[in-house]
């Protein structure tokens, strides 16, 4: 019977949850199956973040496993959307795992990462005052907040992430520390294969380089506290006879400061997602976590980008997670060879703007075949099998 990898793909919402099962060979060369678990979570706000998706996610996932640890575990970048799901499930669900292998960004190390790289860190710094300011201004307001507002604060929030990421640190079997990966990490020895080759190709390892300007703000605070053009929030109130809702429509479409800090934030985590490219018998796989065009630009400067097979398309159907020249490098209109090409898109409408972004997702149908999660019922999979002999590659979707 030919050895098929295998690509689940869950839909839980907004966010991703992706388990891979790879036929190997152990030292002794036996055969055996090694798993690998990539991310697990997702919005937290509205239609696009609800909790209860995690509960058939992870029994799946429980049952895939046969009760034995993940062989490796990957946390692509430190958005909730990524990282929820795992403490998720052991707090509320009773359910938890535990890796051979645990990978995580290099950033996520925290300080000791940040003591390496002053400049990140200036620039983080700088990023967490400007969420607080915005956050500050936000919770005193009257009016409600929209939606897509609420959806990066929940995930940027660094004291949420903050708890998901410590606990992902702690999963490894053996107590030791995970592998903080950044494109040019050594990663021979920290990974369970013998046959399949794994290349990481981003992020960079000084992750300043992805924080854009963050634009000074009309409403609130600056970063330095010292700009003589800035407001003070407190004094921002509708004026009388004015719905509190509309004024806040008003305020919040001219402080276009604010809505871009947010933007600028969000845009440096999802830059600094591990990606990486496996291939098993031919196939070649690819896994960008929420890259955007930053660090899809690096990769293809460096030379990293290569024809694949498989795309797990970035930042959920973005636009700026697919730029079309690089897309061009991945997914050639004459293809490398005659195997069929699939990309899967993890998403929900209602947690970004604009997101999905319909044009990205035709450009990509045109040239593989596209899953797409929003066709699934919550909890529900699609399911990518890749021959070893290289037939031809199915997709399923399922329980």
């Amino acid at each position: 019977m030919t050895k098929e990898l295998k690509i689940r793909i869950y839909n839980v919402l907004f966010g991703d949850a992706i388990l891979l099962t790879i036929p190997e060979v152990d030292d002794a060369g036996d055969d055996i199956t090694v798993t690998m678990l990539i991310d697990v979570g997702n919005a937290l706000m509205g239609a696009a973040g609800r909790d209860e998706v995690f509960k058939p996610v992870l029994e799946d996932i429980a049952v895939q496993l046969g009760g034995k640890p993940i062989d490796l575990y990957l946390m692509t970048h430190e958005h909730m959307d990524h990282v929820q799901g795992l403490l998720h499930g052991a707090q509320k669900l009773g359910i938890e795992f535990m890796a051979r292998h645990v990978w995580m960004t290099a950033s996520s190390e925290g300080e000791t990462y940040y003591t390496r790289f002053p400049k990140a860190k200036r620039k983080r710094l700088a990023a967490l005052a400007a969420y607080a300011s915005v956050a500050a201004f936000l919770k005193q307001s009257a009016a409600s907040v929209p939606l897509g507002i609420q959806a990066l604060l929940a995930i940027n929030d660094p004291r949420a992430t903050k708890d998901c990421v410590d606990y992902i640190s702690k999963r490894r079997l053996d107590d030791a520390k995970p592998l903080y990966l950044h494109r040019l990490t050594d990663v021979a020895s920290g990974h369970p294969f013998n046959q399949t080759k794994i290349r990481v190709l981003a992020p960079e390892e000084d992750t300043s380089i992805y924080y854009g300007a963050l634009p000074p703000r009309t409403l609130g605070t600056f970063l330095d506290g010292a700009a003589p053009l800035s407001l003070d929030a407190r004094t921002i109130t509708p004026p009388a006879g004015v719905s509190a809702g509309h004024f806040f429509d008003l305020v919040e479409f001219r402080s276009s400061g604010m809505t871009a800090n947010l933007r600028t934030i969000d845009k440096a985590s999802n830059n600094s997602s591990v990606a990486f490219e496996l291939e098993w018998n031919g196939w070649r796989l690819l896994f960008p976590g929420d890259a955007e065009e930053k660090s899809w630009e690096m990769m293809d400067r460096v030379g990293a980008l290569r024809p694949v097979h498989f795309l797990k398309i970035s930042h959920h159907g973005s636009h700026n997670g697919s730029p079309p020249r690089q897309i061009d490098k991945i997914f050639p209109e004459q293809p490398a060879d005659q195997r069929l090409r699939f990309a899967v898109v993890s998403t929900r409408e209602g947690a970004y703007s604009g997101v999905p972004h319909a044009d990205t997702l035709a450009l990509i149908e045109s040239l593989a075949h596209l899953d797409d999660t929003r066709d699934l019922s919550n909890g529900e999979w699609f399911e990518l099998t890749f021959p070893e002999d290289g037939s031809a590659s199915t997709s399923r979707r399922g329980p």
